[in-house]
């Protein structure tokens, strides 16, 4: 570690030791030199305190000024005893530092006062008379150095000594304080001539001191001469030294002071003045000698940027001769420096360019004092031709003075730039050639949105020639609206200009021309981007596509509607179910999906034909859309499948009031070739979201419903739940078991004796189809209607027949008087029944008048023709014929009329609820005086009360049956009962 390092490390280790050091060493001087002269105090240490003190935090000069108020105590301690003249003194010696380090502090808060003479100046006064005079008038007014002497005297005396010694240790002390600035000028002069110049100034003061009158003007002389020849640190080196040497030759006598009262005044002034001459020649020296400096950079650094600028540059002086080029100049013409400096600048250009600048650029350039962008052909060093632009000024204090000195000249190449624009104008002319050719209308703007180009097709399309549109906002000849709304569309090229995005409209636009003709179009704007990112303009090209949307409209009706009904199709129905699906989620609200069937629609295309089955679905079709509200859906899914979307409905009771009036609606009959056909349908809905919220499902628990409303049925509306889901699965597994099992054996027949009402005896048999009692899974399943449903109608008709002649061949042998066969809706309507039925007959040898075939009363709702034909047909057969359910539905009189039937059966719900409601009664009774009065044999079921058998006796009913009498049995237990006496004999009686 080099000395300097350990110094530095001493100082900022140990702070106030160093300050106790520095302070005792000046202090020390300055008590031991008084002692030596009294009455000469020239006191260094406050000074030196006050810059070390200034170096620190205010935060730690409390202990600074403790540790120097002892030390100068013990200092005093050392020539005078203790006494409150010592303690005050001292204290007045640390207030004067304190004063000093603040103001130093201040004034240095400010960097480089030293490049200012004033701001120097300022600093001294601060720094070394505000401190001293303060301190000079404290230790007068205290009497500190009272003698004999007047107040004045003792002022002045203790001021000057005390700026002596300021200005002695100040420059040395204020240059280590701002070292580390950059702005102190660095001399060639060595150390060694340093300390020479030192120890010159010092012998030339000590010879002056001893030899000369008026020595310190030889001190001083000797001082500004050095100073010429040093740098400032030297220079204050040389005053603390030289200030140090005078007052130590005067203290031991080497040099006497003037006689008289003011001989320490006489001393001290001169020194003052002494100093403070070379201090501030030293700051004026350094400022000038860095102004010097950065003159002399900043020249070098013009020159360099002159010379390696990227920027082809000239300078020219009065005579047109080249005095300077960059380098960028010669690399541009290929020449080397020594070819250029000194020669004329239109030497260099070819012979019809230098014409053009003598006759026509010179004259405007001396008249002006500029010119710019001026295109010249200049020779290239190897002889090959360059274009060049060219802009030139003359210095400005040429046109100051009104005469030319200097001009300034840069060049740049535009040879490439000159051949891209030629090429472009080819390009451009074709390119324009192109677009007024092309099919589609053009339109082109500038950044500002105003036209610059209109093509013919564009013209045609707006109503607007070019000359009208060209440097007018796009605005004023481009009106869009929208072809779905009509509302105003942003005009496209606005869009682009502030977005910087392309845009396009997708056939969705129609523009309206200037005569209101409106065209459908298609267009894409893009915005005009140079390689740069920079945008030019926009460009929107349009087609006229008005025939294309207008057959992509038929073409989407055509695919997203029923060709038959022209109700939306399924493709449409599941969009809008989805749409629906997604708003309502966001939005929720409440809506309906019903699945609607068609009842028996094969039926009434095999009896009346594929056109009437048509025209039954086109009538269901606009029936659907006339009771709908224009917000809900009528959708054809196929076939006689139907797709409802109800929307905004709250409850199921607002479903069922729809359902009611499209009951109604369909119920009328549809007249088709002069023949009335009758329709029922059956519907399932489910609710969003209370049963579903994703389309598919709800589709499903829709179809899921319709299936149930058929189940029971049919001509009904089927609500979706839980039990529905229950009851779908469970159709799904019976649906397996027709295909797999026998479910027409013997077993799944059951047989209730017939019963007379005015003998209670046997009158005969009722065969009825009822699979449960083998299989409870059955229980409640129309399994014809699910047969028909799942296409194996044939199958289970073979089975059912099985079933039944397998029952009547073992019916006892002694017989029974009626034989009624329970049959379903299905298999009145069905060809194969018929068959069967004729066939069975045959082959078991029974008189047809014996055999009842007993169908519903909703048979009759499929229509007046084909259900007179079909019951016409088994009549024919011989065999009696019986409506069940009798009273269920509504049928026409005249209608009931005209049927060929034997019997009627009440319906269960009538006569098991005679007792609990009065109207079923009153109902009942009507229904068998309606029978009576057709001549038909009246049968009523489910009689499970002595009560409803008297009751049904006593308003004419011929027969009755029920488990009052007799609870169903299967063929073993029929042939134990009719075998019992009694009824062999009562059976008997009858025969």
């Amino acid at each position: 570690m080099n000395s300097k390092a350990v110094i530095k490390q001493w100082t900022y280790q140990f702070p106030i030791l160093n300050s106790i050091i520095i302070y005792s060493l000046f202090g020390g001087l300055s008590l031991y030199l008084s002692t030596r002269t009294p009455g000469l105090d020239i006191w260094y240490a406050s000074m030196a305190f006050g810059l070390l003190l200034s170096q620190h935090s205010y935060l730690h000069w409390s202990k600074h000024c403790a540790a120097i108020l002892g030390t100068n105590i013990l200092l005093y301690l050392n020539v005078a005893p203790l006494s409150l003249h010592l303690v005050t003194s001292s204290v007045v010696h640390v207030f004067e530092a304190i004063i000093i380090a603040v103001l130093m502090k201040q004034a240095t808060s400010k960097k480089s006062n030293h490049q200012s003479i004033f701001a120097f100046t300022v600093v001294l006064f601060n720094v070394l008379l505000l401190p001293a005079l303060l301190g000079a008038i404290v230790k007068a007014v205290l009497g500190l150095n009272f003698s004999t002497q007047a107040l004045l005297t003792v002022l002045t005396g203790t001021f000057l000594s005390s700026i002596v010694g300021a200005i002695s240790v100040f420059p040395i002390g204020y240059y280590l304080y701002t070292s580390k600035q950059s702005d102190w000028v660095k001399h060639d002069v060595s150390i060694t001539g340093v300390i020479a110049l030192i120890a010159f100034t010092a012998v030339v003061n000590i010879f002056a001191l001893i030899y000369m009158p008026y020595p310190y003007a030889y001190t001083s002389l000797a001082l500004v001469l050095s100073t010429l020849f040093m740098p400032f640190s030297g220079v204050a080196l040389n005053i603390l030294i030289n200030s140090i040497v005078s007052v130590l030759f005067v203290s031991f006598g080497i040099v006497t002071l003037m006689p008289g009262k003011q001989s320490e005044l006489l001393f001290l002034l001169p020194m003052l003045f002494t100093y403070l001459t070379p201090i501030l020649l030293a700051i004026t020296i350094n400022k000038y000698k860095l102004a010097h400096n950065k003159f002399t950079s900043a020249n070098d650094t013009i020159q360099r940027m002159y010379d390696y600028t990227p920027v082809a540059m000239l300078s020219i002086d009065n005579k047109g001769i080249i005095n300077a080029v960059s380098e960028q100049w010669l690399s541009l013409l290929g020449y080397p420096r020594e070819a250029v400096v000194g020669r004329r600048a239109i030497d260099f250009l070819t012979p019809a360019s230098r014409d053009y600048a003598t006759n026509y650029v010179l004259p405007e350039f001396f008249k002006l004092g500029k010119v710019e962008r001026i295109r010249y052909q200049m020779h290239h060093y190897d002889g090959h031709i360059i274009d060049v632009e060219l802009t030139s000024v003359m210095e400005p204090e040429s046109l100051r003075r009104g005469k030319y000195f200097n001009s300034l000249a840069v060049i740049k190449d535009v040879t490439t730039e000159i051949t891209l624009t030629k090429r472009l104008a080819q390009e451009r002319e074709l390119l324009e050639t192109t677009l007024m050719s092309i099919g589609d209308g053009v339109v082109a703007t500038d950044v500002n949105g105003l036209t610059r180009f209109v093509n013919p097709i564009a013209e045609s399309l707006l109503g607007v020639r070019a000359s009208e549109a060209l440097n007018k906002p796009a605005e004023h000849y481009i009106h869009l609206i929208d072809r779905h709304d009509s509302t105003r569309l942003p005009c496209p090229i606005r869009q682009v200009l502030d977005s910087r995005e392309m845009y396009t409209f997708e056939q969705d636009a129609i523009l309206v021309s200037k005569s209101g003709v409106q065209y459908s179009i298609q267009d894409k704007t893009t915005p005009i981007v140079t390689s740069k990112g920079e945008l030019q303009g926009v460009v929107m090209v349009f087609q006229d596509v008005t025939e294309l949307v207008a057959s992509n409209d038929r073409m989407a009706y055509l695919a997203q509607h029923d060709a038959l009904t022209g109700l939306p199709n399924r493709t449409l129905a599941l969009d809008r179910l989805y749409q629906a699906c997604s708003k309502h989620a966001r939005v929720p609200q409440k809506f309906a999906v019903a699945f609607v069937d068609v009842d028996n629609f094969k039926h009434i295309n095999d009896s009346f034909g594929h056109d009437c089955g048509d025209v039954v679905l086109q009538t269901l079709g606009k029936k659907l859309n006339t009771i709908l509200r224009s917000s809900d859906t009528a959708a054809r899914l196929g076939g006689d499948e139907f797709l409802l979307l109800l929307h905004d409905v709250t409850d199921r009771q607002a479903i069922s009031q729809i359902y009611e009036k499209l009951n109604k609606a369909v119920s009328a009959p549809i007249i088709v070739n002069k023949q009335s056909v009758s329709v029922s349908i059956s519907i399932g809905v489910c609710v969003f979201p209370d049963d579903g919220i994703e389309p598919d499902v709800l589709l499903k628990r829709a179809d899921e419903a319709m299936y149930q409303a058929k189940s029971h049925g049919r001509n009904r509306l089927s609500f979706y739940s839980q039990t529905t889901i229950t009851n779908a699965l469970e159709h799904v597994q019976l649906t397996e078991l027709l295909s797999e099992n026998n479910l027409y054996s013997q077993d799944m027949f059951a047989i209730t004796p017939l019963i007379r009402a005015v003998d209670h005896n046997i009158q005969g048999v009722v065969i009825e189809y009822d699979c449960s009692r083998v299989m409870p899974e059955f229980k409640g399943v129309d399994v014809f209607a699910l047969a028909r449903q799942q296409a194996v109608f044939a199958q289970i008709s073979k089975q059912w027949f099985e079933g039944v002649t397998h029952i009547l061949s073992r019916l006892p042998i002694h017989g029974v008087r009626d034989i009624v066969v329970r049959i379903h809706d299905e298999q009145v309507l069905s060809d194969e029944f018929y068959h069967g039925v004729k066939l069975s007959i045959e082959e078991l040898n029974i008189h047809p008048s014996k055999l009842v075939l007993s169908f519903q009363e909703s048979v009759l709702c499929h229509g007046s023709k084909p259900v007179v034909d079909a019951i016409s047909r088994l009549k024919a057969l011989g065999l009696r014929l019986d409506v069940s359910e009798f009273g269920v539905h509504s049928i026409s009189l005249d209608f009931l009329n005209v049927l060929p039937l034997d019997s009627v059966t009440i319906g269960r719900g009538l006569t098991s609820q005679m007792e609990a409601e009065q109207h079923n009664e009153t109902l009942t009774y009507s229904l068998v005086k309606l029978a009576k009065s057709l001549k038909l044999t009246c049968c009523a079921m489910t009689v499970s009360t002595s009560y409803q058998a008297t009751l049904l006796e006593a308003m004419g009913c011929d027969h009755l049956l029920g488990d009052y009498f007799y609870k169903t049995m299967d063929i073993e237990q029929l042939n134990v009962l009719v075998d019992t006496p009694q009824n062999v004999m009562l059976v008997s009686s009858n025969q």
